[in-house]
């Protein structure tokens, strides 16, 4: 039984039956099975019934535990009795996770103090892990050395934006619903940024999630923090990140990596990082790369994470200029890049430019991402005036190759949807959302122009 012993109080005099809870705080350790917790009470003269709950607070619901909610009933003469909270064993050390206990009743009357507690859930039953750069994410087959990614199964969400619509279209628009599906059915790449102050309870959550639901699983994540075009747009070519933010952001990369822990995961680092430095003044281009290679010093020292750092894509800027940066960036100390996650560039010439650019970082391996690009990109009629392509909800677009650990290309570990489709880009266009929202509409339109070949 986990209890610390009760601290005496007086008992008020509204307060005939005095229940409480025997300790206003607990430790349990997530290997004891279950937390079993004691009710007291200082009247034992009659009968009475006394309700419980217990709900979690960092925990998700139904991942760390079994939400326990019921009644005890106190026969005459019995002072205390106990309930259970199981406790869910992920065998994988994680974050600490905090259950609120109480006692309710239909008045206060009744109630002693205390009649709420924390408790708190720890870990510690599982060794840590030690990085084995051979195979970092820890596969039953180890992969080759080149490509840690090879043999591994990518975890699909089932509560993504897509697969979520299409449970709810499933019986009033059964057609949208399958076509929903497709995209539902994928692996799909979860962002965090810098609309998240403290990244590393909801990533440990997540990645929690996604081992209870498919173990052995290798979920994968975005990061998008450092471009903020809020910020930079209004000062492009003389902006820079000011000393606060860059310490902003090394907390918030020590934070992502706490909550990662060691869980296995791959990273796709900072989408738009190294594309968006035209827009910085010469210090503050040096800041990026020094707050990029602080970052990346961070995240390589994780157990079982796969890092790749944005790229751009191949009609954005030269591969000569994009390896100079991913050099100086750091990228000697993760796997390799990813491209076109904000573009809808042609999977070849991705592939023939990422190519170009590991040439160049000393052999580099790359992902390309295919989310929106099965009909290329849409090219403007005044390039010069509006950039190589639409970026902002282009119409006619569909998905490209579904996602995969097996590409068939040598240096390219994976296709993936880093860009998750339907995703809206902007209000740019009639009816759709802010960027970031979900647009279904988008999505559908994406499904019907679908074409999964390699172009």
């Amino acid at each position: 039984m986990l209890l610390v012993p009760a601290v005496g109080h007086a008992t008020p005099p509204y307060d005939p039956l005095g229940f409480r809870l025997s300790s206003p705080a607990y430790v349990v350790n997530e290997n004891a099975g279950d937390a079993v917790i004691t009710i007291e009470r200082t009247d034992t003269s009659r009968e009475a019934q006394i309700r419980y709950i217990a709900n979690p607070m960092t925990a998700e619901r139904g991942i760390d535990f079994v939400q326990v909610k019921a009644m005890i009933n106190f026969l005459p003469g019995q002072s205390s009795a106990t309930f259970d909270i199981p406790i869910i064993d992920h065998g994988v050390p994680g974050l600490p996770k905090t259950v609120k206990i109480a006692l309710f009743g239909p008045s206060p009357i009744g109630m002693g103090t205390p009649d709420t507690a924390v408790l708190t859930i720890l870990n510690d039953d599982v060794l840590p892990v030690t990085k084995n750069p051979e195979n970092p994410l820890g596969l039953t087959a180890t992969p080759p050395p080149s490509d840690p990614l090879l043999g591994a199964q990518a975890y699909v969400d089932p509560d993504n934006f897509a697969a979520v619509q299409a449970r709810k279209w499933q019986h009033s628009r059964p057609r949208d619903s399958r076509m929903m599906e497709v995209i539902g059915d994928q692996p799909w790449v979860q962002r965090f940024g810098h609309g998240i102050a403290n990244p590393a309870v909801p990533v440990s959550q997540y990645l929690e999630r996604s081992q209870a639901e498919e173990p052995g699983s290798v979920p994968e994540m975005s990061t998008y923090w450092l471009v903020d075009a809020n910020i930079i747009h209004p000062q492009c070519h003389h902006y820079s990140d000011s000393p606060a933010r860059q310490e902003a952001f090394h907390n918030w990369v020590e934070n992502l990596a706490q909550g990662i822990g060691d869980y296995r995961a791959v990273l796709f680092f900072e989408v738009d990082s190294l594309i968006t430095v035209g827009c910085l003044s010469h210090h503050g281009l040096e800041v990026r790369l020094a707050e990029l290679r602080d970052a990346l010093s961070i995240l390589s020292k994780v157990p079982r994470l796969v890092v790749y750092l944005d790229a751009g894509a191949a009609d954005a800027a030269p591969a000569k200029q994009m390896a100079r940066l991913l050099r100086e960036a750091g990228d000697s100390q993760i796997q390799g890049f990813f491209l076109n996650a904000t573009h809808f560039d042609w999977t070849m010439k991705e592939i023939r430019y990422g190519e170009e650019i590991s040439r160049m970082t000393g052999g580099k391996h790359f992902v390309v991402s295919t989310s929106e690009n099965g009909r290329g990109p849409l090219v403007p009629h005044d390039r010069a005036k509006n950039g190589n392509e639409v970026l902002c909800n282009p119409p006619g677009r569909g998905l490209g190759p579904k996602p995969t650990f097996d590409t068939g290309y040598k240096n390219v570990d994976a296709f993936a949807w880093v860009g998750n489709p339907g995703k809206s880009g902007g209000t740019c266009r009639p009816g759709a959302p802010p960027v970031g929202y979900f647009w279904p509409q988008f999505a559908l339109q994406l499904v019907r122009d679908a074409d999964f070949k390699v172009r």
